[in-house]
């Protein structure tokens, strides 16, 4: 459709300029089933909107990929993805790979797109749903580390995040926000409008979820009514951030400290209280340590089948034998990141930190140093909520998407928050916990993302351990007071810049890096026929 008029009646400016702050736990989250938190769980997210807006299981799917993502969706399994959101299923659910076999049990047909020309936004997932006879279109994008946008509802602009609650409407005027309280009986937060060829599109926000005679009642108003309501267990509550950069955050934490800066950032965004952010924070962590240990058990069947499943523990043994070279501490980290990360590929649980590609580096980097350390399970959450920071402020400004910006934004951003997590860990200053973030994120700037023949595999479990060590090295840089010369928000501008300027084909592509050796090829036109059969 042709570019939308604003209904000036409509509007109530409360929400701002502000559609965009991370919490915590889009860095430390979500936990979920591998194997990508923006192809796996973002496009999950994406089907569970889908289901919301349509009112419940779709009786047909069609599901469109662009660019990157067309080209490797299979090997991420978001076609189940979607597919699994739409029928009612969480980003942890043990089912996403079967669910497109249970949906044709149930006599869903799916059927999926692919245009990899496309200029389009590459983690774009449009949805062509029909339920009770009733066509939608619905488009999201999936903007890394599970995290979503919701873009366009039946052709009209959309900008939603998944906490939202309330609905859209659309109708044959436009509505005043006092004519949309009167026939709920309620106050809500906003209404906007969007105006079109004698009809209006309006976005309602509520405090909490609207009540099913409220949306009876805007049906009755309405030509067609779309529910909203939150998907999450917190929800944005204070568009305004606490701080937004670094040095803010250096200033309040140089008052009190690092983590408690943390606490008090999500405390003001998700309206929750610091003892809710603890709890959920461990919450996290135990699911990291159990994600280690399942990758150490050696039962990997990663869904490319690329490499072996068994590097984790490998690398375990020539530690506890005292033959490797790294030593104790490095060496056991990146046994426990390629065991995390080989846990992914075999879509069991993790928790994104902030990508699922990324995974294994925060838990092998904190596991092992806690142990050596003697660290308690407080002082470990405050280096979570230190390196969850870290990640809030980079995904505030730039994707965490390697098919947005590269691996920079999965290994690199990772590991910086790792380093800032190892510093806080071991006693640094607020500052020590910043210049560790900005040292380990220099060191990978430019970091292509390039997976060979598609799966979360080759490279991408092996970079987590070049991940961990580029964490433990800033760490102890920082830590003996090296400082860098960029200061930390602006080593986040040269991360933007070079996402910037990082070429498509080194955007996922499958097209450049590793992906244009031989061996590549082989290996891709090998997995495509495994697809062809699967």
């Amino acid at each position: 459709m042709p570019d939308c008029s604003i209904c000036g009646a409509c509007i109530n400016s409360d929400r701002g300029g502000a559609d965009r702050l991370p919490s915590l736990f889009d860095s430390i989250g979500p936990v979920m089933t591998g194997s990508s938190s923006s192809a796996t769980a973002g496009v999950l997210r994406i089907g569970r909107m889908g289901r919301l807006l349509i009112g419940g299981d779709p009786d047909a799917i069609d599901l469109y990929f662009y660019g990157a993502l067309s080209t490797t969706y299979k090997g991420h399994a978001s076609d189940g993805a979607v597919v699994a959101g739409l029928l009612g299923e969480l980003e942890d659910s043990g089912l996403i790979g079967k669910m497109l076999r249970i949906a044709a049990e149930r006599g869903i047909p799916v059927h999926d797109h692919v245009d990899p020309e496309s200029t389009r936004n590459s983690m774009t997932v449009d949805m062509a749903l029909v339920r009770n006879g009733v066509h939608y279109r619905i488009s999201g994008v999936s903007i890394g580390g599970g995290e979503i946008e919701m873009q366009e509802v039946d052709g009209w602009p959309v900008l939603l995040h998944g906490f939202e609650d309330g609905a859209l409407f659309l109708a044959d005027h436009c509505f005043s926000q006092s004519e949309v309280e009167a026939f709920l009986s309620r106050s809500v937060q906003s209404v906007t409008a969007t105006e079109y060829d004698g009809k209006a599109f309006h976005t309602v926000l509520t405090e909490t979820a609207l009540t099913e005679p409220q949306i009876n009642a805007l049906r009755d108003a309405s030509i067609r009514v779309y529910p909203l309501r939150n998907l999450w267990d917190f929800k944005l509550k204070d568009p305004v951030p606490l701080f937004d950069t670094f040095a803010s955050w250096l200033a309040l934490a140089e008052k009190t400290s690092a983590p408690s800066a943390a606490e008090e950032y999500e405390e003001r965004r998700s309206g929750v209280s610091r003892e809710w952010v603890r709890k959920k924070t461990l919450t996290a962590w135990n699911a990291m340590k159990a994600a280690v240990e399942n990758g150490l058990a050696g039962h990997n069947r990663l869904l490319g089948g690329l490499t072996p499943g068994d590097d984790g523990a490998r690398l375990k043994n020539l530690v506890d034998a005292h033959q490797n070279l790294s030593g104790p501490v490095v060496g056991t980290a990146i046994a426990r990141a390629l065991a995390v990360m080989e846990s992914n590929g075999s879509m069991r649980q993790v928790v994104a930190c902030p990508t699922a590609g990324s995974c294994g580096i925060m838990p092998g980097c904190l596991m092992t140093a806690a142990e050596k350390l003697g660290s308690s399970d407080d002082q470990i959450i405050d280096a979570l909520l230190s390196g969850a920071m870290t990640g809030v402020l980079v995904a505030k400004r730039a994707p965490v998407s390697g098919a947005l910006g590269g691996c920079q934004s999965e290994i690199g951003v990772s590991s910086a928050m790792a380093a800032a997590a190892l510093a806080q860990l071991a006693g640094g200053s607020a500052k020590q916990v910043q210049e560790a973030y900005a040292l380990a994120l220099k060191n990978v700037l430019g970091l292509v993302c390039d997976p060979v023949a598609g799966p979360v595999e080759v490279p991408c479990i092996k970079r987590n351990a070049i991940g961990v060590a580029n964490a433990f090295a800033a760490a102890d840089m920082a830590l003996a007071g090296i400082e860098s010369i960029i200061p930390p928000d602006e080593v986040l501008d040269a991360l933007i810049n070079t996402q910037q300027y990082l070429p498509r084909e080194l955007r996922g592509m499958m097209s450049g890096g590793l992906c244009a050796t031989k061996k590549a090829h082989e290996l891709k036109d090998w997995w495509y026929k495994k697809l062809a059969t699967m």
